[in-house]
């Protein structure tokens, strides 16, 4: 996954409130139809036979295997397995997305349900990290978004939009500094956000996002890449 030393607690041990939200999850997730899941959520389901199948969930740059009904995940291809923090968003995705269009309306946190509470851990979880590397380095964050395959769109002096789950695009925007006002990150959802994760989970992952960004500009700068 995509990990660096603002994301450590996804790679830590599973603190036991992880743990229990978890098992929540998979208990919600055994009376429910995986079909039906699968089309509200715009992800691919495949029978497999015997009342077994196979969820295939893009997660921003990679896809992930969850098995039905046993809810093993792994990362297509590898089959590793991902955090518990991933895959209970994945779950949590799965059991939220309810179909409805993706507007094309975007907010801040704050405008979501209780999304002001939140705020404050989200302004210096994700916000303020993005802007402390990509504030005075625009081109760092047009190497980072382009390899996660963010499009621009014309809504600060720069920003992209990213796919992290099927109906769940995330924007990242940066104002540029001058004389009178420092630069600015601000990150925005599409007002569609909470139909597909509650807005706890919306804190999470975009940490997960920004956390892929920060490695994707640090690879970029091991590899020597422009």
């Amino acid at each position: 996954m995509c990990g660096d030393r603002w994301l450590e607690e996804l790679d830590s041990p599973v603190p036991r409130n992880y743990r229990d939200a978890y098992q929540r999850a998979c208990s919600q997730m055994k009376d429910r139809d995986p079909a039906i899941d699968a089309d509200t959520a715009g992800v691919s389901y495949t029978g497999l036979g015997g009342g077994q199948g196979r969820f295939e969930i893009p997660l921003l740059n990679r896809t992930y295997e969850i098995s039905w009904p046993d809810l093993q995940v792994g990362e297509a291809g590898s089959g590793a397995e991902p955090s518990y923090v991933v895959q209970l968003l994945l779950l949590h995705y799965l059991i939220t997305a309810d179909g409805i269009a993706v507007r094309g309306q975007w907010v801040s946190f704050r405008d979501l349900p209780a999304g002001r509470v939140y705020y404050p851990a989200f302004r210096s979880g994700s916000e303020e990290r993005l802007l402390a590397r990509f504030g005075d380095d625009v081109a760092a964050l047009q190497a980072a978004a382009q390899a996660l395959g963010g499009r621009p769109i014309d809504l600060a002096n720069h920003g992209f939009v990213f796919q992290v789950l099927p109906r769940l695009p995330i924007a990242v925007l940066l104002w540029k500094g001058d004389e009178e006002f420092p630069p600015e990150v601000q990150i925005l959802f599409d007002s569609s956000a909470a139909n597909y994760l509650p807005t706890e989970d919306l804190a999470v992952i975009a940490r997960y996002l920004c956390g892929c960004l920060l490695k994707a500009v640090k690879t970029s700068e091991v590899s020597g890449a422009p």
